[in-house]
C-alpha cells in the first residue's frame, strides 16, 4: 500500500509531533495560533473499545492493525496510496477555543467519536469542536500530485497540513472529499490536523436516523471522521473521474472521462475491456461495442466487466455491469418493473446499515458481506438502503453477490427553506458518487415528508432527478406525503393532509409508494403512469433475551417475551401470502422492514448484534417464490 512518494506513520502508536510545538496553525479567519502539542497516549498505551451494550463478531475482533486497511475506492482503483487509518489523537473544545491545550486521548479511525470502536463511546455536544491529529511522511516529487481522502466524515470537517490549511471547509456528512495537499507537504515528517463540528437535529445536511436523543425509529448520532482516510499518489494530469453508462438493446457502453491537470486539454484515455480498445474523442468520451453474446448482470448472475483506463503517465482500473431496470405495462396493461427487458417483481428490505459496535461504520467487510448474504440465502433479491450512503465497497459487494439497490437519499430536519438547495446539491453529488454502480436502480429522495418541502419544490427535486439519471427509476416520494398520488399513509395512524398537483401536471416520480404496517397491508392503486410500490410493510417484532440494546424496545405485532421462532415465520409466510395477492393485482414490488433490529427496534430478520437468526432462511425463500410466482403469472395475463 505505501509508495515513494508517501509513509504513514503512527497507526498505531502517534509519534509525539514535538517537532511542531510551535508550529503554525492558520484559521479559517485566517490568524496564526502558536501552541505546544502534547503527545497523548492511553494508560497502558493499548486500544480498547469503548463499553456498549451489544458488540458483532466481527467488531470484536478490531484492532488498530486491522481497521480497514481495504482500498476504498474499488471502482477505479490506482496503485500508488496509503491507508492513514489507525490510532489519531483526538481533543473536544468548546467552540469559542481556537485549539486544544492537551489531547484528551486516542481514537481508532475510522470509527466515529460516538461509536464503541472509536474507543471512546462519547457523544458531541453542538457546542464543542472534535480536534484530531496524526503525522505522515512525504517524499515530494516532480510532476505528481497528493490528494488527501476523507470518505466520510460528519458535518464540517476542516483540514490543515503543517499548519496551513488545506482549502475551504467541507460540509456534508455522508459523501467521500478530497484536497489536493502537494503544495503542503514537506520531505520528510508531515502533520494532519483535522476540526469537525456537527449540529446533527439543526445540521442543514442530510442526517438519515441519527438523533441528539435517540428515540423510536431514531439512533445514536455519529460526529466526525467514520470513513477511511487515505492519501493517493497521481500524476500531474489524470483521471479524476468516469461516467459508464451500459446500453443492453443497443449492445453498447459509453465511458465520459473527467481529466484533471495542465495538459487535460490534449490528453486522451485509451479504454482497455479484455481485447477491446477504444480511445476518447475532444470531449473525453467514447462509446465501445460490446462483443456479440455479452453477459448482462442480474442478482442470479451478477456478471462484471473489468476494464483499464489509461491517461499519459495515469491508468486507473473499473468495473461496469450490462443491465436496464425500467418499467412497461403487462399483459393486462399493468405498469411492472423490468430487470434486462424482463417483468421482475422485486422482493426486499428496509436495510438500515447500523452497527451496534461502529454505528454508521460497519465493523469490516467481511461484516457487510454476511449482511448481504443473508438477505441472498432468504431469497430476497433487493434491499432499500435505507437514508444512508454505505461505503464505496459495501456497493462493489453488491455488485459482485449480486443484489438490487434502492437508494435512498439521507434525509435532513430543520427550516425546510433554509436547507432546500444544500439538499439539492447534496442529492446531485450523491448521484454523480454512487451513477457507476450497476446493482442501484431506483433512487428514492424523500421518505416519509421528512425534510420533504412542497409539492412545487417536490415536483422539481423529483423531475429533475428522473433527467439527471434517465438510467434509473425514481421512487418518490416514499410514503405519507405523495403530492400527485394522494396520502399514503402507514396503515398505523400516521398520516398527513391530502394534497395534490394540478390535473394535468407530469408525474414526477415512477411510483407510488405506500408504507403500511397494518397486518394485513394495502397497495396504491394501479396507475397507468406510475408502479405501485409498497415501501414499507411487516416490522415483525420478535425480541432475542440477552440481544437488545435496551429492555425498552419495540415492534409492530410483537411475537413474544423472548425469541419464538415458529410464531415469526407463521405471522412472516402469512403476511408474505397476503402480498402475494397484492402482487397478482398490480403490485410491482415490495420491502419488508426490516434487515436487523436497531437499537431500540426489535422488528429485524436478525438481532442487532448479527449473533442470533430468527428465521429458517428456507422458509422465508419459499414464501418469497410464491410471491414472485403470483407477480409472473399475473404479468403474463393468467388467471389465478
Amino acid at each position: 500500500m505505501k509508495n515513494d512518494l508517501i509513509k504513514a506513520k503512527g497507526t498505531v502508536q502517534m509519534t509525539k509531533a514535538k517537532s511542531f510545538a510551535c508550529g503554525a496553525l492558520a484559521l479559517a479567519a485566517g490568524l496564526l495560533a502558536h501552541m505546544a502539542c502534547a503527545g497523548a497516549e492511553g494508560a497502558d498505551g493499548r486500544y480498547a473499545p469503548a463499553p456498549s451494550p451489544l458488540m458483532t463478531e466481527w467488531g470484536e475482533k478490531v484492532t488498530p492493525e486491522n481497521a480497514w486497511r481495504e482500498y476504498p475506492r474499488p471502482q477505479m482503483v490506482r496503485a500508488g496510496w496509503t491507508n492513514l487509518n489507525g490510532l489519531w489523537d483526538y481533543a473536544v473544545t468548546k467552540g469559542a477555543e481556537a485549539f486544544p491545550a492537551k489531547w484528551d486521548g486516542q481514537i481508532l479511525v475510522p470509527f466515529a467519536l460516538e461509536s464503541a470502536l472509536s474507543g471512546v463511546g462519547r457523544l458531541l455536544d453542538p457546542s464543542e469542536i472534535l480536534w484530531y491529529r496524526r503525522t505522515f511522511e512525504a517524499n515530494p516529487r516532480a510532476g505528481r500530485r497528493l490528494l488527501l481522502w476523507f470518505e466520510q466524515s460528519d458535518f464540517r470537517t476542516q483540514v490543515f497540513v503543517n499548519g496551513r490549511e488545506a482549502g475551504l471547509p467541507h460540509e456534508g456528512g455522508f459523501l467521500p472529499f478530497s484536497y489536493d495537499v502537494t503544495g503542503l507537504v514537506r520531505e520528510g515528517a508531515n502533520e494532519l490536523l483535522v476540526m469537525v463540528w456537527d449540529a446533527t437535529n439543526s445540521s442543514l445536511g442530510g442526517i438519515g436516523k441519527q438523533n441528539a436523543k435517540p428515540h423510536g425509529c431514531m439512533y445514536t448520532r455519529v460526529s466526525g471522521l467514520y470513513g477511511t482516510v487515505w492519501l493517493e499518489e497521481v500524476p500531474e494530469t489524470h483521471i479524476a473521474g468516469y461516467r459508464v453508462t451500459p446500453d443492453i438493446d443497443a449492445g453498447t457502453v459509453s465511458f465520459s472521462f473527467d481529466v484533471a491537470g495542465s495538459g487535460r486539454a490534449a490528453m486522451p484515455v485509451e479504454v482497455r475491456i479484455g481485447e477491446l480498445r477504444a480511445v476518447t474523442d475532444g470531449n473525453g468520451e467514447v462509446c465501445v461495442r460490446m462483443p456479440e453474446g455479452f453477459k448482462l448482470w442480474s442478482p442470479e448472475e451478477p456478471n462484471l466487466y473489468d476494464f483499464t483506463a489509461t491517461c499519459g503517465e495515469d491508468a486507473v482500473r473499473g468495473y461496469f455491469g450490462m443491465r436496464k431496470f425500467d418499467m412497461a405495462p403487462d399483459a393486462k396493461g399493468v405498469l411492472r418493473f423490468r430487470l434486462n427487458n424482463s417483468f421482475r417483481y422485486i422482493l426486499g428490505t428496509l436495510d438500515q446499515g447500523w452497527w451496534p459496535d461502529g454505528l454508521l461504520t460497519p465493523p469490516s467487510e467481511e461484516a457487510m458481506a454476511w449482511d448481504v448474504k443473508l438477505l441472498k440465502d432468504a431469497g430476497f433479491d433487493m434491499m432499500r438502503k435505507h437514508i444512508k450512503v454505505e461505503p464505496r465497497r459495501y456497493y462493489a459487494l453488491c455488485d459482485r453477490l449480486g443484489i438490487l439497490v434502492v437508494q435512498d437519499m439521507p434525509s435532513g430536519w430543520g427550516n425546510l427553506e433554509a436547507r432546500y438547495g444544500f439538499y439539492r446539491r447534496e442529492l446531485k453529488e450523491m448521484i454523480d458518487h454512487l451513477y457507476n454502480v450497476p446493482s442501484i436502480v431506483m433512487w428514492v429522495p424523500y421518505n416519509e415528508a421528512w425534510g420533504q418541502p412542497g409539492p412545487v419544490q417536490t415536483r422539481n427535486t423529483l423531475l429533475w432527478t428522473r433527467r439527471y439519471d434517465p438510467t434509473r427509476l425514481v421512487d418518490g416520494p416514499s410514503g405519507w406525503r405523495d403530492y400527485e398520488g394522494g396520502d399514503l399513509g402507514c396503515g398505523n395512524g400516521e398520516r398527513n393532509a391530502t394534497r395534490h398537483m394540478p390535473p394535468g401536471v407530469e408525474e414526477a416520480g415512477d411510483a407510488v409508494d405506500r408504507h403500511d404496517y397494518g397486518a394485513k397491508p394495502g397497495m396504491a392503486p394501479v396507475n397507468p403512469r406510475r408502479a405501485s410500490f409498497l415501501g414499507e410493510f411487516g416490522g415483525i417484532g420478535c425480541r432475542v433475551d440477552g440481544h437488545l440494546w435496551t429492555t425498552n424496545a419495540w415492534g409492530y405485532g410483537d411475537t413474544g417475551k423472548d425469541a419464538d421462532r415458529k410464531a415469526f415465520e407463521t405471522k412472516y409466510v402469512n403476511l408474505m401470502d397476503h402480498v402475494g395477492g397484492l402482487a397478482a393485482k398490480g403490485l410491482a414490488g415490495s420491502v419488508y422492514t426490516q434487515t436487523t433490529d436497531v437499537e431500540g427496534e426489535i422488528n429485524g430478520l436478525v438481532t442487532y448484534d448479527r449473533k442470533v437468526v430468527k428465521f429458517d432462511p428456507t422458509v422465508l425463500a419459499e414464501a418469497h417464490r410464491r410471491v414472485r410466482e403470483a407477480a409472473e403469472k399475473a404479468s403474463r395475463g393468467e388467471n389465478e
